[in-house]
């Protein structure tokens, strides 16, 4: 639908990015003058108003060449749907979004009433980032106070219902298993060998410390090589080193079940020579 630009608002904050590229803006225009062809921008239609939601950049291009009017993709909705449209819209064609551009959309959507009531998993596919991105934004928000924290989350369940889900319970868990895994530590260390060489203390020490910076390089190799950007690669550094941290402690946890199990089976196999030597004993003095 063709719309005359000075019908089409762009003053709704609809604007996902964090401002307009002049550069790009500029190069917009002499690529519509040599005849390249765009996509349509999108606008919203209230029944009143047109609200830009996605093009500002070629909006703005095709003013600064004079054009009067121009192709739009026109929806129905309002100013709000113009804006949750363009926190979608943009990065999928054209200039891609930067990680201020990225942080600032979900920040803004975790400030709002709504919107911060979705799941990371369900902001991050609307947005087209990871969910550890989001988790990440959502934590700094809120532990600088400016968004409340999430104790529920709306979600569809497999019937197409809408439910609710309490995660403050979730949240909790971690924490509980957490300090059982430090005060099971603490009793390791109380049940530790006192006469366990420290050569051999300072030769396993060394290993294992050599051992975790090869694992160190060769995720930051692996994280390197990806292609995402500078955000996504922070916060998959961070997913992967805690990740790291928790297979350590289950691996001491395992260990600690190892030694525990040698420990019954040894016991068992004492408790099951006293027994035999008893029934001998019981034989020879003619005690069935």
């Amino acid at each position: 639908m063709k719309l005359e630009l000075a019908v089409v608002r762009t003053d709704g904050d609809t604007q996902a990015r964090v401002g307009l590229d002049q550069d790009v803006v500029a190069e917009y225009a002499l690529a519509m003058q040599d005849g390249d062809k765009f996509p349509v921008m999108v606008a919203f239609h209230d029944g009143s108003d047109y609200w830009l939601a996605d093009g500002f950049h070629r909006f703005f291009a095709r003013k600064a060449n004079g054009d009067l009017d121009a192709e739009f993709d026109v929806k129905q909705g309002t100013q709000r749907d113009a804006l949750l449209y363009s926190f979608g819209a943009n990065g999928i064609r054209g200039l891609k979004l930067t990680a201020e551009d990225i942080r600032t959309i979900i920040t803004r959507m975790l400030q709002d009433e709504e919107w911060r009531n979705w799941s990371d998993v369900q902001i991050a596919k609307h947005v087209g980032c990871s969910s550890m991105t989001v988790g990440r934004v959502r934590h700094t928000l809120e532990e600088a106070g400016k968004v409340t924290k999430k104790t529920a989350t709306k979600y569809v369940d497999k019937h197409g219902n809408t439910k609710e889900m309490n995660t403050e319970k979730s949240k909790k868990k971690p924490q509980k298993e957490k300090k059982k895994k430090e005060e099971k530590k603490k009793k390791e260390k109380k049940s530790e060998d006192p006469d366990f060489g420290d050569q051999m203390a300072e030769l396993t020490d060394t290993i294992t410390q050599l051992h975790e910076e090869n694992q160190l390089l060769r995720d930051k190799i692996a994280i390197g090589q990806w292609d995402a950007t500078e955000i996504e690669k922070i916060d998959i550094q961070d997913i992967v080193t805690d990740l790291r941290k928790q297979v350590k402690n289950l691996e001491l946890d395992n260990k600690s079940l190892r030694d525990s199990r040698d420990m019954f089976q040894n016991r068992n196999s004492e408790l099951m020579r006293t027994v035999k030597s008893l029934q001998v004993k019981l034989k020879k003095a003619g005690i069935e």
